[in-house]
């Protein structure tokens, strides 16, 4: 199947050599030109006047094709070509003087320091009577901020850099006297102590990135030796040159703008225009908040002049699961950034070093590749295979990249069950308002909630009858995303036990470790039988990195399982039915050594893990094999085997 896309002289080459249609792949729209304005105020001060013109902040910051001395795009077409011209942002701007000079400003908290700019917004509304306040666009689901209902864009540029709230977006949730809401606000400079031209729109950008898009910095956060590069030059929200970065694929992915393409299963050769215009987005199908995305870049375009190739590929790994602050630098399951540069030279070097903000080795051209076994490697960050492979690339002319793409067939998942039938046996106490029976009410914003204070002995628990037999395999979390009180005590270390009749609980059937998130997480587990289900909190999170919280709070709780009581008990597959039939554990029960047979022929990796996920014994073999189990208490062990069909898990028992 051969299909050209044209659209707006945009040429978009995509081969299929698969059976599927092409139009079962998701092609998102573009250049819809949403009209959004917003409030821009200029503030200075006795001792540091206003150096800039009305007429030329308004270019700046509204002009469409305005250029000058270190800013060749404005505000304004900076965020319509980021957003693939879907966004048309303007602002209408106001002057303001402070009464104090800079340096009374400089001395204050940033608490303190943005209520002038509070002053300044109240002066608007005393001086302009006649403003249009209802004209501003209201911040409403089309932005990801969480903060409905109030102004979209509220801009405070200062004269001066350094004081106060400058270069930072703020939450302040105001309402001003005239009823209108100011929920977020930014505070930037048009030049910066670091700029070396007039003007750098670079600080303005990076906030309102923050403030208006919900954008996370991409920027390692930490101090001293912690401290790296994270994204470098790569982005916006970590870069900070002259041109300005691109905000990057994992943002395009996000609102969906441009040409976000995510194919159907199989082989595709995709050829990407180096515009960024198109992005490749495959996700974790366990859990969607977790995916690889490409994007083709070549340094001749505006905010890539440090791009380190001429034209080549840039491939990130996001997991929105992570905090929006980078400091978590360990590159491990639990300790990673929310989105990362998929180094194709296998070097972190950008994650581990505050100094190297990016170079040549990091971009994927020809005779580079990206499999489950290349270095860096395509598999999910709890180290299961993901399936995703990219090879072949090749330039096609000097603007085009072309990549063969391969797509994994989805695994099959059991259907969620669903919670009228469930019934709440007994939980931990809760605060007033806040019952257990919150946790499986369907209802994202209600929450069990175990209240600060309490004096409750950990596990914090929760019991459910789930009104008839089924085999589950998958668990489903979500934390409470309340930002008021009360809140906090998102599950942290847990377990998970399952009872045919709701006396007996034996081993846990999974643990683990979530995340510090609000969002859903999922945990996958061989096939378990049984009517009532327990879930444990061992502990909680009081934030990043500090689990001693005494709270416990579960927004949602849910399963995937069948009331088809005849599906293996034993086995969890990937998909991979034919490849678990192939692989052989025997005995089990086991003594003292465990033979494992898999055919046809080839090096297969394994590792046996205890039920809290510790891995225990790692090995490759070919064929068949015996492994000693002295070593190991009597107990419930997993074998993880990692196969061409895909992952299989097994239980084993030790005797």
């Amino acid at each position: 199947m051969n299909i050209d896309y044209m659209k707006n002289n945009r040429l978009f080459l995509l081969f299929v050599f698969s059976a599927r249609q092409i139009s079962s792949f998701a092609q998102s729209p573009t250049d819809s030109n949403l009209k959004f304005k917003g409030l821009a105020i200029y503030i200075d001060y006795p001792d540091a006047p206003a150096w800039v013109t009305p007429a030329r902040l308004d270019s700046l910051l509204n002009g469409m094709n305005y250029q000058e001395e270190g800013a060749s795009r404005s505000f304004r077409k900076y965020w319509y070509e980021q957003s693939r011209r879907n966004i048309d942002l303007t602002h209408d701007i106001f002057f303001y003087t402070a009464p104090q000079n800079s340096t009374y400003y400089e001395t204050l908290t940033w608490q303190e320091g943005i209520l002038l700019w509070k002053d300044a917004l109240e002066s608007i509304i005393a001086k302009n009577p006649a403003y249009d306040w209802r004209s501003l666009s209201i911040s409403d689901d089309y932005f990801d901020t969480g903060a409905k209902g109030g102004i979209a864009s509220v801009m405070v540029i200062s004269s001066k850099y350094g004081l106060a709230g400058v270069g930072a977006s703020h939450g302040p949730g105001w309402t001003l006297s005239n009823g209108i809401k100011i929920n977020s606000i930014q505070g930037c400079v048009l030049k910066a102590p670091w700029d070396t031209t007039p003007v750098n729109l670079f600080v303005s950008l990076h906030e309102s990135g923050h403030d208006i898009f919900a954008f996370p910095d991409t920027y390692d956060t930490d101090s001293g030796t912690e401290h790296s590069g994270g994204t470098g030059f790569y982005c916006l929200m970590s870069g900070g040159k002259p041109d300005i970065e691109p905000i990057g694929a994992p943002f395009l992915a996000q609102y969906n703008w441009g040409y976000v393409l995510e194919p159907v299963p199989g082989t595709h050769l995709i050829s990407l225009r180096a515009d960024g215009d198109s992005v490749i987005v495959f996700r974790n199908p366990y859990d969607p908040k977790e995916y690889f995305t490409i994007e083709a870049r070549k340094n001749s375009t505006v905010g890539n002049s440090l791009f380190p190739a001429d034209i080549g590929l840039l491939v990130w790994h996001t997991d929105s699961k992570v905090s929006t602050s980078n400091r978590l630098s360990d590159m491990t399951p639990l300790k990673h950034y929310r989105n990362a540069i998929e180094q194709a030279d296998g070097l972190f070097q950008m994650e581990r070093s505050a100094t190297n903000r990016g170079n040549k080795g990091d971009i994927y051209v020809p005779g580079k590749s990206f499999t489950g076994s290349s270095v860096p490697n395509s598999k999910w960050w709890d180290g299961t295979p993901s399936g995703f492979e990219f090879r072949n690339i090749q330039f096609v002319g000097d603007d085009h990249v072309q990549v063969e793409i391969v797509i994994p067939e989805p695994a099959d998942r059991l259907p969620v069950i669903p919670q009228d039938e469930w019934r709440l046996i007994s939980a931990t106490p809760s605060q007033a308002g806040y019952s257990a029976a919150k946790a499986f009410d369907g209802d994202e914003s209600t929450y069990y909630h175990v209240p600060w204070g309490n004096t409750y002995a950990r596990p914090h628990e929760i019991i459910i009858d789930l009104g008839q037999v089924y085999l589950i395999n998958e668990f489903h979390y979500l934390a409470n995303t309340n930002s008021k009180a009360p809140w906090e005590g998102r599950v942290a270390d847990y377990q998970l036990f399952v009872s045919e009749e709701g006396t007996n609980w034996g081993s846990p059937i999974n643990s683990g470790t979530f995340f510090y998130t609000g969002i859903n997480q999922y945990a996958r587990f061989p096939y378990s039988k049984g009517r009532y289900v327990k879930f444990d909190c061992i502990n909680s999170w009081v934030g990043n990195g500090s689990q001693t919280d005494v709270r416990t709070s579960i927004a949602e709780m849910n399963f995937r399982g069948s009331t088809n009581l005849s599906l293996s008990v034993k086995d969890f597959n990937d998909g991979a039915t034919s490849a678990a039939e192939n692989l052989i554990l025997y005995p089990n029960p086991v003594g003292d050594r465990l033979n494992i047979q898999y055919y046809p022929v080839n090096e297969t990796p394994v590792k046996i893990y205890n039920l809290n996920g510790t891995l225990l014994k790692s090995f490759v073999f070919s064929g068949s094999t015996s492994i000693d189990m002295t070593d190991l208490a009597t107990g419930m062990y997993y074998v993880k085997a990692f196969l061409p069909g895909g992952l299989i898990v097994k239980k084993i028992f030790k005797i």
